[in-house]
């Protein structure tokens, strides 16, 4: 009985050890499109991401031109985000509950998830940085 217990324990251990932490998210749980909605209910913010079978991170970051409040939130889209001026996702590395990637040299961004189709951005380096913009998955 002390054997069958024993193994019982080990095989609980070694499941332990290997499951998930409850709060990091799985990659899946990233991938999508997510956009942000300005105080004018104009998008000013559309992130796609992908996660490949190699473990990398691919996508995009498009970017409204924008008038911002001091708290960094959008209040008027200038010009909507295209794909044209889209910054190309590189380096992209999930620790804990935290997505980080750069869109260029000088554009970082971290990304966490409150619920399932909500997500939280921040523009590291700019007033979003304390004050993450709210976004919502499309699909």
């Amino acid at each position: 009985m002390t054997k069958l217990m024993l193994a019982l324990l080990g095989c609980i251990c070694a499941i332990a050890q290997t499951a998930e932490p409850p709060n990091r998210p799985a990659p899946k749980a990233f991938t999508g499109t997510w956009k942000g909605t300005c105080a004018d209910g104009k998008d000013f913010v559309i992130v796609t991401l992908a996660h490949t079978e190699a473990g990398n991170w691919e996508g995009s970051v498009q970017l409204a031109n924008m008038r911002g409040g001091e708290d960094g939130q959008c209040q008027t889209v200038v010009d909507p985000p295209s794909e044209r001026h889209a910054l190309k996702i590189s380096d992209g590395r999930l620790q804990g509950a935290v997505l980080s990637f750069r869109g260029s040299s000088r554009a970082e961004f971290e990304m966490t998830l409150p619920a399932p189709a909500k997500a939280r951005l921040r523009f590291l380096g700019t007033a979003s940085e304390d004050s993450p913009w709210e976004l919502q998955r499309t699909r």
